[in-house]
């Protein structure tokens, strides 16, 4: 059984590593506006609010906020479906595509210098053991 004297030193090696650092660069594609943009950008057919609510598993109203900012910075336009006018088409914008793209980019050379500085053997028994890891341990409850 691991002593209060590994945990404490492995909690504050955990801490110094900063991992969450790391991960939020790559997480700017998978939530809020870098998601939606993506999924626009992967989509072989037209995308709808309400398919990108289902989607990316949020709700409607904060779609719409999203929607609402990504349009102000020209990333996407909103269009009323011809058939049904309660429906909302979305679609990239050529700035909105160009700006998917660079962030994509930006993500694979940050893997690709990981990649480079590490091996990829190394990373993949990392992820073997971060998958571990989130198998063990379950979120903690507090009762405030």
């Amino acid at each position: 059984m691991a002593t209060d004297q590994q945990i404490s030193n492995l909690l504050q090696q955990m801490a110094a590593a900063h991992p969450g650092e790391f991960y939020k660069h790559m997480g700017d594609t998978r939530a809020g506006i870098g998601a939606v943009l993506k999924l626009l950008y992967t989509a072989d057919t037209s995308i709808t609010a309400g398919m990108i609510s289902e989607r990316l598993d949020i709700s409607t109203a904060r779609v719409a906020v999203l929607l609402k900012k990504m349009v102000a910075k020209g990333l996407i336009t909103k269009e009323k479906d011809p058939i049904d006018a309660r429906v909302t088409i979305v679609k990239l914008t050529e700035y909105g595509r160009e700006t998917i793209e660079h962030m994509w980019a930006d993500v694979k050379a940050q893997m690709g210098k990981v990649i480079d500085e590490i091996g990829e053997d190394r990373l993949l028994e990392y992820i073997e053991i971060n998958k571990e890891i989130r198998r063990i341990v379950t979120p903690p409850v507090y009762h405030l």
